[in-house]
């Protein structure tokens, strides 16, 4: 195998871990995911835990154990990892047939920092660990401060059967937590241009995020951020409250809302609701169950917008959409998510009053990943290629 050829494969593979760790962390960020405590075994956590901790301080030690477990979770039992120059391979009946400082240095560690996560230039950087020795728990070089977690995982994977894949999860849930601690400040834009707003919304709603969950959750959000706005400058909403948004993962059925986004009256009972779908065409049977939701209330108005380029309402959801306003006197709206920000936009005096709220809601709301914040800022800044 060639060294261009693994630079392929790891990539691959740690895009595809990358797309679990951050589904994991978006569950749960605060205590090791139930999938990964429950694949590798406490000893082993406890020595990534401690490589992990040392990211910053040992950073070629972390990059070095990375680099070997990204390459383990790759070829599996076709290679030992312990054995990580060619020039010792012979030692071993499953050689890599590559150095593996060249996929440290060219791809590691522009892959870990191109996500803002810690990596040294090169896991081999420090004599100590460029060695032509294998790292078997003999390892007589010395390892500042982690040496036994370091070579612990090594044996771990080769060993002790333990899994590299939700070794390097682990890892990588471990860096979204610091890249957190270290939050990134969105950008809040002062324009008032109406169309570069909408464009704005409309580029981060479309972008290709690895984490579709964080991204479904943006028409809501910026949605939201509007109606902050509107509830201050619109008669309509005098002495009326905006609802505080439920969890992305909350059910309707679950929350008893009437939608993603409600307006209540001062008595409690709801006066506008909005439905967001995320990549779908409004459809008759959408209009019935929001139908059936509101039968019981007096909802003086129901949007159901949606992000589709497919936004128009249908004969067969305008026949629907009739009959609620004819049997139940609530005004029903289907339209697009962007029609909608753009025409709302226009009722606002200060149309960049958005950004402010669109930027909390992306720093506090638990659904969204670090992607997505980033995008915003390149999309704002016109670094977005």
């Amino acid at each position: 195998m060639t060294p261009n050829e693994a630079y392929e494969d790891v990539e691959r593979t740690l895009n595809m871990i990358l797309d679990d760790a951050e589904m994991l962390y978006v569950l749960d960020s605060k205590n090791v995911p139930e999938e990964i405590a429950k694949a590798l075994s406490p000893q082993f956590l406890s020595s990534l835990s401690a490589i992990a901790d040392a990211c910053q301080k040992e950073t070629a030690a972390y990059t070095n154990v990375f680099t070997s477990l990204a390459i383990k979770a790759t070829y599996t039992s076709a290679v030992d990892v312990r054995y990580h120059q060619t020039g010792i391979q012979d030692q071993t009946d499953r050689p890599a047939g590559f150095n593996f400082r060249g996929v440290s240095e060219k791809l590691i560690y522009p892959w870990l920092t191109s996500r803002d996560f810690q990596s040294a230039k090169s896991g081999w950087q420090t004599r100590t660990m460029e060695r032509p020795k294998p790292y078997l728990l003999t390892y007589d070089e010395r390892i500042r401060n982690v040496k036994e977690a370091f070579l612990d995982c090594y044996d771990q994977v080769e060993e002790q059967g333990q899994s590299a894949w939700f070794a390097v999860a682990y890892l990588l849930w471990r860096q979204m937590q610091l890249r957190d601690a270290n939050k990134i400040s969105i950008a809040i834009p002062d324009i008032n241009d109406v169309l570069k707003i909408t464009g704005f919304f409309e580029e981060h709603f479309n972008y290709k995020y690895k984490n579709s969950r964080g991204a479904s959750r943006l028409p809501t959000l910026a949605m939201y951020a509007i109606y902050q706005c509107l509830m201050d400058e619109l008669g309509r909403f005098e002495g009326r409250t905006l609802k505080t948004l439920e969890d992305h993962s909350a059910a309707d059925a679950q929350t008893g809302a009437l939608g993603d986004i409600e307006v209540a009256n001062s008595d409690g009972s709801i006066f506008e609701v909005l439905e967001i779908k995320h990549g779908l065409t409004v459809t008759p049977e959408m209009v019935i169950s929001a139908k059936k939701k509101i039968q019981s209330s007096r909802v003086d108005r129901y949007y159901i917008l949606t992000d589709s380029h497919d936004h128009e309402p249908s004969v067969d959801v305008a026949k629907e959409v009739a009959i609620v306003e004819d049997r139940l006197g609530c005004q029903m709206i289907v339209n697009g998510i962007i029609p909608t920000i753009r025409y709302y936009l226009r009722l606002l005096r200060r149309p960049s009053d958005i950004f402010p709220h669109y930027a909390a809601l992306l720093e506090t709301d638990r659904s969204i990943a670090y992607e997505q914040k980033d995008i915003w800022n390149r999309i704002v800044t016109g670094e977005l290629d």
